[in-house]
């Protein structure tokens, strides 16, 4: 594992362009699930997460995203083996260009070693929606690739993934989102316009997540590097953060982005009193990011909340029926 983290680092040399279609968080080490579906289920709890992001503030146009995903693990009692299920919720603004996708995914996880191997598939929906509203220097009505009345269509969507983790060590993973390489197309019909058809390729985008953990100084302080790659096959970004925490209560850390950015990393994790679905750990993060590329003359950083939420499953304990002489 350290010589895949090793190998990770070395592609810092790669070229990195910010012209990708999926979203950026700076948080990835507590954001798996969302661009690899294997994730699901790897938590042995049910796990939620909600995420709000607002990048380069200041900018006019600047993105905004919000996500939500919810997973857990289940055995199925007939082979006994072990599965994944859950979703996510998706809103994305660029521009003017707006996002919205729904996912539901599903991960086979098998055992190999110290570790849990997955493999999972993800399957949604995603909408894409062009504006019109920009103020043009010339009359855009003129130039027919532009529609008048702005864009938008709906199209199936898939991701597949694998993931390998061994519990409070180690953990690696690569996957591809939108693999069907979905074509949203838009036509305009009206007649008393010039006719315009509009075509958005969905391209695919290939992660790279790997992190480890071990103890400093004491059991009480844990540090945890890791590192988030992601790749269209035209720009390449990377991401290595280094998170310390102390007694599992406080943690906090940097995340730099190659090119882009760096900023710290601050959260609380709280154990909520009771059992079942009022006995969980509530994590909450909050990160700052400030601008290293030529948006920093134009933009005041980036903020981004995270939230989760996890909770153990809670098995009936079993009981065997026995007979004896005595008591029959």
């Amino acid at each position: 594992m350290k010589k895949i983290l090793l190998w990770s680092i070395a592609v810092m040399s790669v070229t990195t362009v910010f012209g990708q279609q999926d979203p950026q968080f700076t948080q990835n080490y507590f954001n798996r699930f969302y661009p690899n579906p294997a994730v699901a289920g790897s938590n042995d709890g049910i796990c939620a997460t909600l995420i709000g992001r607002q990048q380069w503030v200041g900018f006019e146009g600047r993105p905004e995203s919000y996500l939500f995903t919810a997973h857990m693990p289940f055995t199925d009692p007939w082979l006994n083996q072990s599965h994944g299920v859950g979703f996510s919720v998706l809103s994305d603004k660029l521009g003017q260009e707006s996002t919205f996708g729904f996912k539901v995914s599903y991960a086979y996880r098998r055992a190999i070693g110290p570790g849990m191997l997955s493999g999972g598939i993800g399957l949604g929906l995603i909408n894409k929606t062009i504006n019109n509203d920009w103020d043009a220097v010339d009359d855009f009505q003129v130039d027919p690739s532009i529609p008048d009345n702005g864009a938008s269509d709906l199209s199936f969507d898939m991701d597949f993934g694998l993931y390998y983790k061994i519990p409070k060590k180690a953990y690696v993973g690569v996957s591809v989102t939108h693999l069907n390489g979905a074509v949203l197309q838009d036509e305009d019909e009206n007649a008393a316009s010039i006719p315009a058809n509009l075509e958005y390729g969905m391209a695919r985008h290939i992660y790279v997540m790997a992190g480890y953990q071990t103890q400093i100084i004491s059991p009480d302080w844990q540090i945890k590097p890791n590192v988030f790659i992601k790749s269209d096959g035209v720009s390449t970004t990377f991401d290595i953060a280094g998170l310390i925490e102390y007694q599992e209560r406080f943690w906090g850390g940097i995340n730099y982005r190659l090119q882009d950015a760096i900023g710290p990393i601050l959260g609380v994790n709280y154990q909520m009193p009771g059992t079942g679905l009022t006995g969980g750990m509530l994590k909450v993060g909050y990160s700052y990011d400030v601008t290293t590329s030529q948006l920093r003359k134009h933009s005041s950083g980036s903020h981004e909340l995270m939230i989760n939420y996890c909770m153990n499953i809670i098995s009936k304990p079993k009981f065997e029926r026995h007979r004896t002489v005595r008591f029959l």
